[in-house]
């Protein structure tokens, strides 16, 4: 039976980053390498906080590790190619095919608009936008509105784009206990924030 090690970890995170460190992904200003590493910090501290064993959180977090690599080689649609990575990597390992299917299945969650179906997805999927409910929101949302300009040629005005994230915000949901009880409140702020900046009341 296949078990969760550090240096299995670690190795499953130095192959992430040498992926997301390579030319496609480095030069992107939100899914990067450091947008990964606080994905993989949220998942422990959302796990932690709603009591999820560390085996288990260690799997979600090789979920985290690997699911923006896709945009190694495809922007639209690269959850795909995650997966495919993933699971290449992972059978080269004495992983089991069901906690392969397990990693698989959180990285497809987290296609838009997200549809996780156990509480591990639900996990990685409010991990992937914990900072909806946080004060770097602002700050985030700028580098994913420059992203979105220089790899999607989707250039928008302050109005159509300010008007397209209070749409997302009020349509969006968190998934865990964590998420509505805790970033919830966070994220109804910066709705706010984004309805006084076109002053909508």
């Amino acid at each position: 039976m296949w078990t969760m090690t550090a240096m299995t970890i670690k190795s499953i995170t130095k192959y992430c980053s040498d992926i997301l460190h390579s030319d496609k992904c480095k030069n992107l200003p939100f899914h990067n390498f450091a947008h990964t590493q606080e994905v993989v910090d949220n998942v422990f501290l959302i796990s932690n906080a709603i009591g999820i064993r560390p085996k288990e959180a260690d799997l979600i977090a090789i979920a985290a590790c690997f699911h923006d690599t896709g945009f190694s080689e495809t922007y639209e649609g690269h959850e795909e190619v995650s997966k495919r990575l993933a699971a290449q990597y992972l059978s080269k390992t004495n992983c089991s095919q069901n906690k392969i299917e397990r990693v698989l299945s959180c990285i497809d969650a987290t296609k838009m608009p997200q549809n996780p179906t156990d509480i591990y997805a639900k996990i990685l999927c409010d991990a992937d936008l914990f900072h909806l409910g946080t004060t770097n929101y602002m700050y985030r949302n700028m580098l994913l509105r420059k992203e979105w300009e220089l790899f999607c040629d989707n250039v928008m005005t302050d109005g159509e784009w300010q008007l397209l994230n209070i749409k997302f915000l009020e349509e969006h949901r968190f998934k865990t206990t964590y998420g509505k009880e805790v970033l919830e409140k966070g994220k109804q702020e910066n709705l706010i924030k984004l309805k006084q900046l076109i002053r909508i009341k």
